[in-house]
């Protein structure tokens, strides 16, 4: 069973251009301070609580923003590190171009222009997986073996002319 978990946003870790919600559940742009935690050259930004054992899962909102990347990180991970892969420490799901991709750049098909994905980890299968939770149906599981702390992961591209600027994070309680 799955532990619907609560995401709260480290605001430490955020972008200077991305701007969080009073209820630090959503992202767009604002100034923030620097520091060494914040990610400097990415939209980019953590959840403030890591995963090291059990099941978790949540929802994020990207509605039809054309680039975002979701998904998990290592704890620690290379803060400039370029590419979000495996390899690196991330494993996540990228919409860019209105292609989806996974952490090794292979396409993922979907039958459907995703409005809202569902991230689940099991952190003992070595498991973190994607659905379309209006139907439950599976988009792609990465699997490997974790040996420290995982965090929830979010990289938001510009919104361009996207109705939709800001990326929000569901728990159904």
């Amino acid at each position: 069973m799955s532990t619907e978990s609560p995401v709260i946003l480290d605001p430490n870790t955020a972008n200077c251009c991305l701007y969080l919600s009073d209820d630090l559940t959503r992202d767009s742009k604002q100034q923030l301070p620097d520091n060494p935690e914040r990610y400097t050259k990415y939209h980019t930004l953590f959840g403030s609580e890591g995963f090291k054992s059990g099941k978790h899962s949540w929802e994020v909102e990207v509605g039809d923003h054309p680039t975002w990347i979701i998904g998990l990180v290592k704890e620690s991970v290379d803060k400039n590190e370029r590419f979000v892969s495996p390899k690196d420490g991330f494993w996540c799901l990228t919409h860019e171009s209105g292609e989806y991709t996974n952490g090794d750049g292979q396409t993922v098909t979907v039958k459907k222009s995703l409005q809202r994905i569902r991230v689940q980890l099991d952190y003992d299968r070595g498991e973190v997986s994607f659905y379309d939770p209006e139907d439950m149906t599976h988009i792609y599981t990465h699997r490997d073996t974790f040996t420290e702390k995982l965090f929830p992961y979010f990289n938001v591209g510009k919104a361009g002319d996207s109705k939709t600027s800001d990326i929000k994070i569901f728990i159904e309680g």
